[in-house]
């Protein structure tokens, strides 16, 4: 899996290596010189967008467990578990196990991973909702997408690499499995992996049977997350001193929430935020090195977001093996 992870990083470095060939710094340095104290607005408006991420969430409990766990520690666990993806190679689900396990023991496991499963199904249905909006709006528009075609292109590779290697890892683990010697009588064991899979997999079915307006609520509140991210792309614009209209600060974003889940396993968006928003910036008309400052603001409010996530994990598990 590292020699994955780094080819996922050498991907990135590339396109960013291929867009700085061509970038126009001094406007880059112009223009992020100009955002100045209004970083700070741009970075606690993220607070919205944890609030609605964490709503998500918790629709995807079941009233009962939802009942016993307070929305301050689910927001305090979500901001965690989200430092614990942006910082992990790992295709986002290191950060998912984090929530399971931040949850605390008081809860079975299967819940607890059946209910991060389920937000993370709902989340993804909202992320496939707002980028086909994008693609239709930016259609629509007479946009030419050219400009998104290679890396779109590149993205699906880069998919359909993961997917390989996932099934390679399951042939080879079921494989070992055949291979390792049956003794007559087994001592009684816990659950494997494979098999609190299979729970959690019974589960989320019994919740979308029992609880379809709660997975519905769920993929909104996170389809409202998403559209937040509006709200950010127009301050950074504003910031960067070219400011948009709503609609265009929209298209920015539904554009790359479409971007952001093809290389969704890259970690840290390491090169591929920067290549994305300078080729959205320019398949919208604007000078694709604003679209590389927008970039680098974006970046660095999640970069300090997520290092406050990862201290929040660290410090929970910190204080768990103490008291252990």
């Amino acid at each position: 899996m590292r020699k994955f992870e780094i080819v996922l990083l050498a991907a990135g470095a590339v396109m960013l290596a291929v867009i700085l060939r061509q970038m126009d710094f001094g406007l880059v340095r112009a223009s992020i010189s100009a955002v100045g104290a209004g970083f700070a607005l741009v970075f606690f408006q993220e607070i919205v967008a944890f609030l609605l991420n964490t709503l998500g969430w918790k629709f995807s409990f079941t009233p009962e467990m939802d009942r016993r766990v307070k929305f301050s520690t689910m927001l305090k666990i979500r901001v965690a578990g989200d430092g614990v993806n942006y910082l992990t190679p790992s295709a986002t689900l290191a950060g998912e196990w984090s929530r399971a396990i931040m949850l605390g023991g008081e809860h079975a496991l299967s819940e607890r991973l059946s209910s991060v499963a389920l937000a993370k199904i709902t989340q993804a249905l909202a992320m496939v909702i707002t980028s086909l909006a994008g693609i239709v709006w930016a259609l629509r528009r007479g946009l030419d997408m050219q400009g998104l075609s290679g890396m779109i292109k590149g993205g699906g590779w880069l998919l359909a690499g993961i997917i390989g290697l996932i099934v390679v890892m399951e042939i080879r683990g079921g494989a070992m499995k055949k291979k390792e010697p049956q003794t007559e009588a087994e001592p009684e064991r816990k659950k494997t992996v494979w098999e609190h899979l299979k729970s959690v997999d019974r589960e989320i079915a019994v919740f979308v049977r029992e609880y379809p307006g709660r997975f519905a609520v769920s993929t909104f509140f996170f389809l409202l997350a998403y559209l937040w991210g509006a709200v950010e792309a127009y301050m950074i614009c504003l910031f960067l001193g070219v400011p948009v209209s709503p609609e265009t600060a929209m298209l920015i974003e539904l554009l790359s929430v479409f971007m952001d889940g093809i290389f969704f396993a890259v970690p840290g968006k390491a090169g591929t935020q920067e290549a994305t928003k300078t080729a959205i910036f320019a398949v919208l008309g604007m000078k694709p090195a604003l679209g590389f400052s927008f970039a680098i603001v974006r970046h660095l409010r999640e970069i300090l977001w997520a290092v406050i996530g990862f201290y929040l994990y660290y410090r929970h598990t910190s204080l768990g093996a103490k008291r252990g």
